[in-house]
Parts: C-alpha cells; structure tokens; sequence
C-alpha cells in the first residue's frame, strides 16, 4: 500500500510539472492531492501561482461541486488570481467533442473564490512572440496569453481547434496593463474584438519593431502564411477614455 501511495504521488508530481511547463505559469508552489468529486468523477488539481485575465460575456464562478455560485461576468477583462489547476481535461457534456475539452482553474480575488471554465480565463505567457521595450526610458510590453481549453496544438501535432488569444498590453508611462480593442477598417474585417498576434495553422506573426510617434505606437509586425506573408503597419493609442485601440493602418502583402 505504501509502494502503491508513493507510486501516485509521484504520477500527480509528473502531472503537475507538466502543468507548469505546458502553460508557463508562475513556479507551482507545490503538489497537493485536491479532489473535488462531482458525478463519481475526482478531479485532482495541482497549486500554482499565477494569474489570468477572465473574457467572456458569460462568466460563471463555480462552487467546489462545479455548481454555479454567481455571476462574475462584471469582472471580464479584469485580471484575477489563478491558485489551482485541474491536472486533465473535462467536458462539461459527455456529447462535447475534442475542441470543447477544458481544464477547470481556481481564481481568487479580494472578494472571494471558486472555480471558472479555463476557456474563460487567459494568462500571459513566456512565448518567442513577446516583444518588450523601452521608450523614453519607460517599459512597454505586448504579451502572448493562452487559455485553459485545447489550442491549436497538442502533443500530437495540429488539433483543427480554432482559438483567439488576445495580447496583454502594458504601458507603464501611464500604468495600464490589460486588452487592447481592435478597429474594424479595409485591414480588419474580423469580428474578434482584441489585438492579438496571429500563430495557428493560418498564420503566424512576429513584432519587429515599436516606435513612438506623438500618442500612438507604431508595430511593424511580420506575418507569414503559409504560402507567401505581409507586412502589417499596427497604430495602438489611447482613445481617452482609458480603453487601449489598435488599427491596422497598413497591409502590404508579400508574394514568395
């Protein structure tokens, strides 16, 4: 029974380090065997330390049976504490399919906690994307996120689920961190309504450079296809009333 005890510790430890290295939270505290058992099934969460910015136009906070305590849809693209993490994937329908699996995360705030669908919350990231500079001898960041639910990619390759991941923007010129909206023009025709910087199976994007120009930021950003690319000329400014915009204002194909 001993053997059996130290060979499940040491399968929850390999979880949840799997955990930390897949979402690049902040350092996992440590490893408890958290189980909450709803409909016979125990779900096993490893601690971390991070946190994650809530989105969605329906956000509900869960109770430890994954019951509906309230509505926190007041809090969406604020940021919050995440504590725990479940260590698998759940559905919340046995009929979902693949691209609908998701992980349930803990969040706290000064208020209270509980526990959200992971496709509700995103979390900044370390990631090749990440572009951080100094302009005027002030930090500003444009940030990578990832949800809880199933990318793009998984251990076997390409996954056919299409995702949005907004980017964290931070200007401590003027202390703001958080989402930046998007202008529909010629350039943009999307209905997601963030920033964010393109890497699926479509299209990648990489910042190349940030300039200052009066109020505005000013991105070259590199996209490439997966046949030929473009050159995307991005303006981010303050609309004055505290809401962070970009607007493509250029969108310069290049054939290969």
């Amino acid at each position: 029974m001993k053997r059996l005890t130290t060979i499940l510790s040491l399968i929850l430890l390999i979880s949840c380090g799997q955990q930390e290295n897949k979402t690049n939270q902040a350092t996992t505290e440590k490893v408890e065997n958290l189980t909450t058992d709803t409909s016979h099934t125990k779900i096993t969460f490893c601690k971390v330390n991070g946190k994650g910015i809530l989105l969605g136009d329906n956000l509900k906070l869960l109770n430890g049976n994954f019951k509906e305590i309230k509505d926190i849809s007041y809090l969406n693209e604020q940021f919050v504490d995440i504590t725990e993490v479940s260590d698998k994937y759940y559905k919340i329908k046995p009929t979902d399919d693949y691209c609908q699996e998701f992980k349930y995360i803990k969040i706290k705030t000064k208020d209270f906690e509980g526990y959200v669908d992971g496709r509700k919350i995103y979390e900044p990231i370390k990631h090749f994307q990440n572009k951080i500079v100094k302009i005027d001898n002030k930090e500003v960041s444009f940030i990578a996120t990832n949800y809880f639910g199933i990318g793009v990619s998984d251990d076997d390759g390409l996954t056919g689920c299409s995702i949005n991941t907004p980017v964290v923007f931070s200007d401590k010129s003027v202390n703001y961190e958080g989402l930046v909206k998007m202008v529909k023009n010629e350039n943009y025709e999307d209905n997601y309504p963030y920033f964010e910087l393109k890497q699926d199976d479509g299209a990648n994007d990489e910042i190349l450079s940030i300039e200052k120009q009066g109020d505005k930021y000013l991105l070259n950003i590199k996209r490439t296809y997966q046949e030929g690319g473009a050159n995307l000329l991005v303006e981010v400014y303050n609309d004055k009333s505290g809401t962070f915009i970009a607007e493509i204002i250029k969108n310069e194909r290049i054939e290969e």
